[in-house]
């Protein structure tokens, strides 16, 4: 059985977590699957949307498998290949332009919660709890300290950082961790629900878009508002720019194909 898993309907994959009786932990071989997912979500043209999922109703992910770590912590030799043996590369700086929605049910802790900060939108279950207990363990949290910083503020991702302590899924929603909570049994199909409302509307104007709010800042205003600009006036002669003019003068849902 896939520890991860990939679909693809209608321009949205559903990429899943599929280790639900180690609550979704990361080891090495579900590092690897998950970073193949997320490229081959990244890299395909008819792929505009992704959902971040996981099997199971216990967790979302509980983090880094600790006992694959200390195993292979105890041999390793050289602690960076160690530490790219466990690396989500979605939660780089800026791993791409196209939406990506967590759908985050029961425990979202440690690598966990990293990674779906590392996504654009999260929804979350009435039941999810959400912590950062790195430190607990001996180690700094890092992409998840800038991620947490920017999307909810400093103080509250350091509630979470230094206390290292558990929140609910209402706290989340409060500091905008989370950007809606649902009942549990509807996470998945209410993230799905926006992620097919994306998918229906310009992806080549959602890629742009996406840019320009996770990497406008640290380009400055108007650097970005001139590449902005640029990137838009280039789109206005596509395919995609010309149907969503013809369909808002015809009054009808307009179908674009990514061109």
């Amino acid at each position: 059985m896939p520890v991860v898993t990939y679909e693809l309907q209608d321009h949205v994959a559903l990429i899943t977590l599929n280790r639900p009786e180690a609550m979704n932990t990361f080891n090495p071989d579900m590092y690897r699957a998950f970073n193949a997912a997320t490229a081959r979500f990244r890299d395909d043209d008819a792929a505009w949307v992704a959902v971040i999922a996981a099997a199971g109703d216990r967790a979302f992910s509980a983090g880094v498998d600790i006992k694959a770590l200390d195993a292979l912590a105890a041999s390793a030799d050289d602690p960076g290949a160690l530490a790219q043996t466990f690396d989500i590369e979605l939660e780089g700086e800026y791993f791409c332009d196209k939406p990506i929605l967590a759908a985050i049910q029961g425990y979202c802790i440690g690598e966990g919660l990293s990674m779906a900060l590392g996504c654009d939108l999260r929804i979350a279950g009435e039941g999810a709890r959400f912590a950062l207990p790195e430190s607990r363990v001996g180690l700094p949290t890092i992409n998840a300290a800038m991620h947490g910083a920017r999307i909810m503020g400093t103080a509250n991702a350091l509630e979470l950082l230094l206390l290292g302590e558990q929140r609910d899924a209402e706290w989340a929603r409060r500091t905008g961790l989370v950007n809606r909570v649902v009942p549990d049994d509807q996470v998945l199909d209410e993230t799905l629900a926006w992620a097919r409302k994306i998918a229906a509307l310009s992806p080549l104007a959602n890629r742009i878009t996406k840019d320009m709010a996770a990497r406008g800042h640290s380009r400055g205003f108007a650097e970005s508002a001139a590449l902005g600009a640029r990137r838009r006036d280039a789109l206005l002669a596509s395919h995609d720019a010309a149907e969503g003019r013809r369909a808002f003068l015809e009054k009808r849902a307009p179908k674009f194909i990514g061109a």
